[in-house]
């Protein structure tokens, strides 16, 4: 799946019905209140990206974020 840019993540947590997520929001802001409103672990961008295996919908993003940080 394609990174995600602040506009799909706007219109995803839009669709979903995401409860108080801002318009402002950042993109790990976003992707954590979609976690949250999905009953997942908010685990994006956190310390857990470093070994993480979890296959989820946010990995290639979180991934990037760890990439770049690593760079």
């Amino acid at each position: 799946m394609p990174n995600h840019s602040i506009e799909q993540l706007q219109g995803i947590a839009s669709h979903l019905g995401v409860p108080g997520f801002q318009s402002d929001a950042s993109q790990t802001q976003l992707i954590r209140a979609i976690q949250r409103f999905n009953n997942d672990e908010q685990c994006f961008a956190t310390e857990k990206r470093h070994d993480c295996a979890q296959l989820c919908e946010w990995r290639r993003d979180c991934r990037k974020l760890k990439a770049v940080w690593l760079r």
